[in-house]
Order: structure tokens, then C-alpha cells, then sequence
């Protein structure tokens, strides 16, 4: 294949979430400001031998998690190698499936050796990696089941995927923290215009895993207390993520292939940039998401006066959501854009939360419509302009959006999307 000039852009959407199956119901629980949550006790309970999770700050405290209701899932993958899959790995084939049907794709006539797979994931092996080295250590090597070590590999998912569809052209899992999914999608697009794939399934994945809870506690990223103190971005009452799970995914195409094929354009990838910013001052990791945004912008050509919505990557971790208000609040001066954080309904699904960022923005183009960030009573002080409430797109559906995420570690990522023309 020869190299793509044109734009790059979604024309299909898949979701796994706590919510449901599908992107209607993600939308649903945005549009309505919708708040789910319960002690992740179980989870937990694998790792602690039936004590509470608790918070670091106030033990005997339950955490509080989102969880995907799985059971239904064999309706959309079939039985056939069900039994051997990790959870993460069940809801991206599922994501998958939604998204390829959407995109007319799912009948088995794309060329494998087109189709792409671009997949952001941090910990969805990890738990298998603890349990087989525990088993293998404890027990001995010979009582570690061979069909068990596939999944220990960061890249489960995606080759698992790879193998359903069949996909050959690429097959790559980035897993660079809560910028993974942003950057799935930037590498993916890049993928496409080297000529190296003519469709890319893009997604993110996460589960809640003891092992995977056991990462997030001790990086003091948890929430404590009650549930509406949980995952409040932008508030200063918040007392840390509201962690969930799930699998979000989109097709990538070049414009002039969706076109050729008859598929409808939902919105353009215009634009996307990384970076890592270094331990220090939330102003000057605020400095630094300040220049990536604005790289992010240069490459889709468009100015922050073109800005519309600011999808924001706020999770309600204080120090966190500090750098990001920050870094708007000298970014977006008197402009006109408007800013919604849809991880105070979504929460934090770490390596997929990029890709549910770009599930919101693309159904707000489609729809019109920016959804409320749900929050709390005790706004960041620094920060104007966040969405409380559902308010119609401020100019037409051809606007653009940027989207933001940065990770406990200092990787920082933006993606620029556009409305298409039709």
C-alpha cells in the first residue's frame, strides 16, 4: 500500500462498559450525569483474604469501583474459546464486534492483511502474570496451566483480537498509562498515513483485578470514604479516582477509503501530540500539557480560537486535576470553549480512558450536545468554564475538540477531532 495523504477518520464506535454494551448506553449515563459505584469488595478479597478495601488514609473505609456485568457477553462472542480468556480480553472482543458490525466490516470481506489493531493497556495481564508465578513458585512449574501463560503478556487482548479477525497488517499495545488510549489513537493514524494499514480497530481496555486495584492503592490514587466524595474531577472535596473497567473501541479509515466502501465519516482525527513532563511543580507539568496541547493543534492546523470543547482527562486525583486547571485556565484564556469531564460519570478506566474520552466527543458532534461534568460543590478555584449542566454545541456540528490526558508518572498526550463535512 502507498502512503495516505487525505484525512483520517472514525467511522465506527464499540463500547464494554459498566453501563452496558454499546455506546448508547455510555452516552445515556453522560447525557444524564448518571453515577454508579459500589465497594469493590469482591475484587478485593482475592488479595486481602476477605478483608475490606480500604483506603491508605482511612482503613476500614471501603474503595469504590465500577464493574462490567459480563454474563451476556457469550451472546456477542460466541462460547468457542470463552472459558480460557481474562475479562479485559472478553470485553475488547466485545467492543470489537460492536464496532466492526457499525462499520459494515463485519462480514469477513476485508483484506487481513489491511486490517490493523492499535490497542492502549496497561494491566489487564497482570493479575494473570501473579497468579501463574505464584502457582509456579508454590506449587511448582508443572502445575501451571499452558492455556494460562498467553495471558500474562500485556498484549493478550489485542492478540487475541488479532486472531478473531484475522488481522494482519499491524498489531501493536501501548501501554503508557492513563495516555494510552489517546495514544493508540495517535499511532494508529500515523499507521494509516505510512501506507501501513487501510482500517485500524483503535481501542483501550482496562479490568479491576486485584492485582490491578493493588497498583492503584499503592500509588495512592484511590478513593476513600463515601461514594460522593469519589472521582469528582475538578473538585477539591474529591479524595481520588473512582477506578472502573471496560474496553472502548473505534475504526480508523482514510476518508477517500470510507467514502469508496460507503461508510459515513463520524468525526476527523485531525491532531494528536505526546510528551513526558518530569517530576516537579504542578506548574510546570502544567507548562508542559500547555505545549503538547498546542502541538496537537499545529497539526491539525487549526488555532485554540477553533476550539469548541475541551474533553478534559480530570479524574478527581487533586494533584492531578490541579496541573490540567491549571494548564486550561492559561491555555483557553477568554476563549469561548467549553470544558466537560465525563470521568466524574465514566471514572477512571486508566488505559481506556482515552478512548472513552473519544467515544464522548465524537456522539457530542454527532448529537450536538455537550454532557455535564459531575462534580461536586467545591470547585477547583482556578478553573471557568466547566460544564454543570447538558448544553447544545456552541457553533454547529463541524467543530472541533480537544481531548487531554496525563499520567500519574508525567506522560501527557492531546488529540485533536473535527466534525466532518458531509
Amino acid at each position: 500500500m502507498t502512503k495516505y495523504e487525505g484525512p483520517i477518520v472514525i467511522t465506527a464506535l464499540g463500547a464494554i462498559s459498566p453501563f452496558g454494551y454499546g455506546v448508547e448506553a455510555v452516552w445515556s449515563a453522560l447525557q444524564e450525569g448518571k453515577r454508579l459505584g459500589a465497594p469493590l469488595e469482591t475484587v478485593w478479597s482475592a488479595l486481602q483474604e476477605g478483608e475490606r478495601p480500604a483506603s491508605p488514609e482511612r482503613p476500614g473505609e471501603p474503595i469504590w469501583g465500577m464493574q462490567v456485568d459480563g454474563s451476556q457477553l457469550i451472546t456477542l462472542l460466541g462460547k468457542r474459546g470463552l472459558q480460557y480468556w481474562r475479562s479485559g480480553t472478553k470485553f475488547l472482543l466485545g467492543a470489537s464486534v460492536l464496532a466492526m458490525q457499525e462499520a459494515g466490516l463485519a462480514s469477513g470481506e476485508i483484506d487481513p492483511d489491511e486490517l490493523g489493531i492499535t490497542i492502549g493497556s496497561n494491566l489487564v495481564g497482570f493479575q494473570s502474570m501473579v497468579d501463574y508465578d505464584y502457582t509456579a513458585m508454590t506449587e511448582g512449574p508443572h502445575y501451571t496451566s499452558p492455556m494460562e501463560a498467553p495471558n500474562t503478556l500485556a498484549n493478550a487482548p489485542a492478540s487475541h483480537l488479532a486472531i478473531r479477525l484475522k488481522a494482519r497488517a499491524l498489531n501493536t499495545t501501548i501501554a503508557s498509562g492513563q495516555c494510552a488510549g489517546l495514544d493508540a489513537l495517535g499511532y494508529a493514524a500515523r499507521m494509516l498515513r505510512d501506507g501501513r494499514s487501510r482500517q485500524v480497530v483503535a481501542g483501550g481496555v482496562e479490568e479491576l483485578s486485584p492485582a490491578a486495584l493493588w497498583v492503584y492503592l499503592n500509588a495512592r490514587a484511590l478513593s476513600g470514604g463515601s461514594l460522593e466524595n469519589a472521582g469528582l474531577p475538578f473538585d477539591e472535596a474529591s479524595t481520588g479516582w473512582l477506578p472502573s473497567e471496560g474496553a472502548a473501541v473505534v475504526i480508523l479509515e482514510g476518508k477517500t477509503d470510507a467514502q469508496a466502501r460507503g461508510a459515513r465519516p463520524l468525526a476527523e482525527l485531525a491532531g494528536w501530540s505526546s510528551a513526558f513532563a518530569a517530576s516537579g511543580t504542578p506548574e510546570k507539568r502544567a507548562a508542559v500539557l500547555q505545549r503538547t496541547a498546542r502541538q496537537a493543534l499545529d497539526a491539525a492546523g487549526v488555532s485554540l480560537a477553533d476550539v469548541d470543547v475541551v474533553v478534559s482527562g480530570a479524574g478527581g486525583l487533586r494533584e492531578q486535576d490541579q496541573v490540567e486547571a491549571l494548564a486550561l485556565r492559561e491555555l483557553l484564556g477568554n476563549s469561548r470553549a467549553a470544558i466537560t469531564a465525563v470521568k466524574g460519570t465514566l471514572g477512571e478506566s486508566y488505559g481506556a480512558s482515552g478512548l472513552f474520552q473519544t467515544l464522548a466527543a465524537v456522539s457530542m458532534i454527532d448529537r450536538g450536545l455537550i454532557p455535564p461534568t459531575v462534580a461536586g460543590n467545591h470547585p477547583h478555584p482556578s478553573l471557568r468554564g466547566v460544564v454543570t449542566e447538558a448544553r447544545p454545541w456552541p457553533t454547529s456540528k463541524t467543530g472541533t475538540v480537544l481531548l487531554l490526558a496525563q499520567d500519574l508518572f508525567g506522560s501527557i498526550s492531546a488529540v485533536v477531532l473535527r466534525g466532518c463535512q458531509d
